[in-house]
């Protein structure tokens, strides 16, 4: 019965998202930003009690050989309970290209990444600074090959593509990609007729269906099959039913890594977490900040 009602709050919440946020982009004025390519990453990411496995991605993302493509990192915290926000504002305080944004209201993933978009816009606005693709990165992702960066800076830089993802048929016309990982160029999402990302099944679904409507380039990049990353899944869901029981998805029976079908992809997550053992202790926060300040300043 409960998990009935909570499925009712979901749908009822994602149409009434999916209304005003599409409203408002419509008629919001269009920000003057031309791609000039140049690929500059904005690293956008929502924490959702999800604090350790956001660790190991970053631990991972500082292994990238194309690092300074990475001009900026935005993580916005939707009121974790996990112990993790201290963390987090210790390390947003030291590393100088990562940010930190408190949401408070309407914690949910699609409005945390609309809230990091406006967070990215109004930071670049005060340093005079502009990346121009935005790259969509789940906590629970890990990366894989160093050269995943230096590989999705070149097909921007070198193809007129807008989008790029690990795209999927699945019987409908527009191929989509999942929202857990993908990049999409400013200024194509910054367009009117451009859906932004939407309280659904697929966050990003939306944008991209709009993006392919307006007969832009979506470029299928094999990100989890072709070994650059993967993606653990559900992790936010468990987190919910761990340390938020009145959030809508608590009691939401899939909440099982499903590693995405990936070959061996339990044992690769595990042999990564086993790499990074020690500064993934909770003891050695102090340490992990040390790094990452050496790493990303």
């Amino acid at each position: 019965m409960l998990d009935k009602f909570n499925t009712i709050r979901r749908h009822l919440g994602q149409r009434l998202d999916q209304f005003c946020a599409v409203l408002y982009k419509k008629v919001r004025p269009l920000a003057s930003r031309k791609f000039d390519g140049d690929t500059r990453f904005a690293l956008l990411t929502v924490n959702f009690s999800t604090t350790y496995y956001l660790k190991l991605m970053l631990l991972t993302l500082c292994e990238q050989k194309g690092l300074s493509k990475i001009s900026k990192i935005i993580i916005v915290d939707n009121k974790s309970k996990d112990g993790g926000l201290d963390f987090l504002q210790q390390l947003s305080a030291v590393v100088n290209r990562l940010h930190l944004v408190e949401n408070h209201f309407v914690c949910t993933h699609a409005r945390g990444l609309r809230v990091g978009v406006k967070h990215l816009e109004q930071v670049e606005k005060l340093e005079n600074t502009r990346s121009n693709v935005l790259m969509i990165c789940d906590t629970d992702i890990i990366f894989r090959q160093k050269q995943t960066l230096s590989e999705l800076s070149s097909i921007f830089d070198s193809t007129d593509a807008a989008f790029a993802g690990e795209l999927r048929y699945s019987g409908i016309v527009c191929p989509q990609a999942q929202a857990s990982f993908l990049c999409v160029r400013r200024d194509c999402y910054d367009r009117n007729d451009v859906a932004p990302f939407v309280n659904h099944g697929s966050p990003a679904f939306w944008m991209q269906r709009s993006l392919w409507k307006a007969g832009l380039h979506l470029h299928d990049f094999r990100s989890n099959f072709g070994g650059y990353i993967l993606h653990r899944g559900r992790t936010g869901v468990a987190a919910a039913k761990q340390h938020n029981p009145l959030s809508s998805f608590a009691t939401t029976a899939n909440n099982k890594p499903h590693f995405m079908g990936v070959e061996n992809g339990e044992a690769i997550w595990k042999e990564t977490e086993k790499r990074f053992a020690k500064l993934l202790l909770p003891e050695s926060e102090g340490e992990l900040i040390e790094y990452f300040v050496d790493k990303l300043n």
